[in-house]
């Protein structure tokens, strides 16, 4: 008690107006009851009980506290109070207003949004004023979010490492994972993420399908198994079973790969396709003025 009494002392240890001591005691009776004031009586400060109880004042500065049960201080355009912490607390500043009940209620109010608490810190509810955004979660439980047009929802959520399902839908932000070609809506689920490993991800987005298995450090390109298609203007393929099977195709040109026994490019501006087996030691080569077969790169039949 000592020791928490000592970090109640006076609020200002050098306030602007000097302050003359109105109860003159031996130094070590002080702490017991101490009261000074200013010459004009608008700055005084009075304290006793080791400055367990005490009041203090100077111009607009205020405060007063009966530790450990009530403390008070308001320097506006700042105010400050609890009873009884945790069993009620306040703060209002130009950044917010904050008011909490216990571990009850409670609630953070500023001007571009505000957050309430029920049953600190299990649920959280929070809505912007500035823009059309709004979240909630409830502690291992789920998580709920809502900005624009798109919503997501996480299910058995855990400090964001491990979920067991994932859901988004609405539309992306432009840019954002693949160009926006004509994109017109998303829906995405993901299933059991362990720190930052995803079993099993789906994407339908607009200009895209994806199915993907085994995701490693939540990137979409560190997946084994993966299918990504794209729809509408560019209806390009990326597929793989890493390292089995591969299947590249864009407009232009063309890979397939099926491990190393068999393999196929194909360039659609030169009208040219090339079939290759056992890692390219014999190749196929069909083209506009016609069909060549070589060994090693060596071609020993064709025109």
């Amino acid at each position: 008690m000592l020791l928490l009494a000592s970090c109640t002392a006076p609020r200002q240890d050098e306030p602007a107006k000097v302050r003359h001591d109105k109860v003159p005691l031996a130094p070590w009776l002080s702490p017991l009851f101490d009261y000074s004031v200013s010459e004009d009586g608008t700055s005084w400060q009075w304290s006793s009980l080791l400055w367990m109880v005490a009041a203090e004042r100077e111009d607009e500065t205020r405060s007063s506290r009966v530790f450990p049960l009530w403390w008070q201080s308001s320097d506006p355009p700042y105010a400050e109070s609890t009873l009884l912490f945790p069993l009620y607390y306040s703060r209002s500043s130009p950044a917010d207003e904050r008011r909490f009940y216990s571990l009850l209620y409670g609630y953070v109010d500023g001007p571009e949004a505000r957050t309430d608490w029920v049953l600190v810190p299990f649920f959280r509810w929070e809505r912007s004023k500035t823009r059309e955004m709004n979240s909630s979660w409830f502690l291992f439980v789920y998580d709920w979010e809502r900005e624009e047009h798109v919503k997501q929802l996480t299910l058995l959520p855990i400090l964001y490492l491990v979920h067991l399902a994932k859901f988004e839908w609405g539309l992306p932000a432009e840019g954002e994972t693949v160009p926006a070609l004509g994109r017109a809506s998303s829906r995405r689920f993901e299933l059991l993420d362990l720190l930052f490993f995803s079993l099993f991800g789906y994407d339908d987005v607009g200009d895209r399908r994806e199915i993907r298995i085994a995701t490693f450090l939540r990137s979409e390109m560190l997946s084994p198994i993966r299918s990504w298609r794209g729809r509408g203007d560019d209806p390009f393929v990326r597929e793989w079973v890493f390292p089995l099977y591969m299947n590249v195709q864009d407009e232009d040109d063309g890979w397939l790969y099926v491990g190393p026994l068999w393999g196929q490019f194909s360039d659609r501006v030169e009208q040219t396709q090339t079939d290759w087996w056992l890692l390219g030691l014999f190749s196929r080569r069909e083209a506009p003025e016609g069909v060549s077969w070589s060994v090693l790169g060596l071609t020993v039949a064709g025109p």
